[in-house]
């Protein structure tokens, strides 16, 4: 949402910004409620979060224990990014700025299989702690982790 109203600014500059334009900024705003409803139970249970998935990765993977700490950090960080994504209904912003960054450590370490473990099991923890609707919002977002760190 950001990125497209600088867009918006930059297009319409000297002039009105026509209805089609100013579109995403009225679905934006139809769904800032459950955006933030969302975005502020995710923060407030990051903690139950990140502990939800390592019970469910370790069910995956008796082995994880051994380099949870390191993960630990790095799924901290990849769930505020997320949720921050989320309130701005920003995916690209979140794909150039960590995704991409992330996908370089994780091919030259080589997890990325472990990385598919760790974000199928964060999209369904996810889930758990949003309603359907804030989990609609939410979840193309956890899934582009999937998508670009595997």
């Amino acid at each position: 949402m950001l990125k497209q109203f600088a867009d918006l600014t930059i297009e319409a500059d000297g002039r009105y910004a026509q209805d089609y334009e100013l579109k995403f900024l009225e679905d934006y705003l139809d769904s800032q409620h459950l955006r933030m409803s969302a975005y502020l139970k995710i923060r407030d249970n990051a903690t139950k979060i990140v502990e939800a998935v390592r019970v469910g990765k370790q069910k995956r993977n008796p082995e994880f224990q051994d380099y949870y700490g390191t993960c630990k950090r790095d799924l901290i960080d990849l769930i505020r990014y997320c949720a921050a994504a989320l309130l701005f209904d920003d995916m690209e912003r979140l794909r150039t700025n960590m995704l991409l960054w992330f996908q370089t450590i994780a091919r030259s370490y080589t997890f990325e299989e472990d990385n598919n473990d760790t974000y199928e099991v964060l999209s369904q923890v996810i889930q758990t702690f949003l309603t359907p609707e804030e989990a609609k919002l939410a979840l193309p977002i956890f899934e582009l982790n999937c998508v670009v760190l595997v």
